[in-house]
């Protein structure tokens, strides 16, 4: 994600992978982790990091940045800054505010909603990246119940390799989630579904509706209506991510009538292999098709659209 303050981004973000990238076959060569002499020997934190408020949490994963070994634990090592970048857009302690806000929110709502997340309770992140909000939720669940799946390899490995906590599983496009049914209390998706055309959503959403137990909660970012505004606002001369997006520039008063008519507004990367066009791109999400297709299963609890607050907006449902 971009740091907030830098003009137009702080309405939107970058993708996972820039299509730019993607195009040029994904992310290329990761720098490898860097190795530790011996692995973390089972994860699990002292019970005077396990108690600490949110805040102070934060001021440690902040201190790992610098330094494995923090007040008596040993941390996950982070990718370098460039991999970082490359796959939320940022890096340094700017992902790391980003992500707490995201963290703290779900916190919020799963607790106001009779879920709130505390030992054992069974946490997915769908699309976990290099391990980010893994890193965050470990104190509060446990590192036996965190799970952090991805269908792209590369980055199940750079989890293993940087020691984050937590059981890591590769997917497999149109393939299911390795989780039993009603296995998981809380799932996350950060800025996954907003790359996601309208199959592979469906797909994904029912096979996470399959894993939460009745009850559970499921947070997860959207591109919102103005991330067709800032599409449609992007100069000429435009480069990057914001390069490729312009091109789709003149197909926004169509998109935005899909958007409006209740319709996933899809850009599509025109990239190849597992980022083909068929299974990403960039897309808006309207609320109405979240309760058009999603209504068997969940119950809308929250949706925000601040971009003070996030780049994408927020929805938050909760399992029938």
């Amino acid at each position: 994600c971009l740091p907030r303050g830098q003009g137009r981004a702080s309405t939107t973000r970058q993708p996972r992978f820039p299509p730019a990238m993607l195009r040029c076959g994904g992310l290329g060569a990761i720098s490898p982790a860097p190795k530790t002499e011996a692995p973390l020997p089972d994860h699990d934190l002292p019970p005077a990091i396990r108690a600490l408020d949110d805040r102070a949490w934060l001021d440690l994963l902040l201190k790992s940045l610098v330094s494995r070994d923090v007040a008596g634990a040993t941390f996950p090592a982070f990718p370098d800054a460039e991999t970082q970048r490359r796959f939320v857009g940022a890096d340094g302690p700017s992902t790391l505010h980003e992500a707490f806000s995201f963290y703290t929110l779900l916190k919020d709502r799963a607790a106001a909603l009779g879920q709130p997340l505390s030992d054992g309770r069974a946490f997915l992140d769908f699309g976990c990246g290099w391990g980010r909000f893994l890193r965050f939720f470990w104190k509060d669940v446990g590192a036996e119940a965190l799970h952090g799946c991805d269908v792209w390899p590369q980055a199940i490995d750079l989890c293993r390799d940087l020691g984050v906590p937590g059981n890591l599983d590769r997917l497999y496009h149109w393939g299911r989630l390795p989780y039993a049914d009603a296995s998981m209390d809380i799932v996350m998706s950060y800025s996954v579904f907003t790359h996601l055309p309208e199959a592979p959503h469906r797909h994904w959403v029912a096979e996470i509706a399959r894993v939460l137990r009745p009850g559970g909660i499921f947070a997860l970012t959207l591109e919102p209506r103005r991330f067709l505004d800032f599409v449609e606002a992007l100069p000429e001369g435009a480069t990057g991510w914001e390069g490729d997006l312009r091109r789709h520039a003149a197909r926004i008063p169509a998109l935005r009538g899909q958007f409006d008519a209740g319709d996933i507004a899809f850009l599509p990367s025109g990239a190849e292999g597992d980022f083909a066009s068929a299974l990403y791109g960039d897309a808006a999400v309207p609320l109405a098709f979240i309760e058009r297709h999603w209504s068997d299963w969940f119950t809308i609890r929250d949706y925000v659209d601040d971009p003070g607050r996030f780049f994408q907006a927020v929805l938050v449902v909760q399992r029938k």
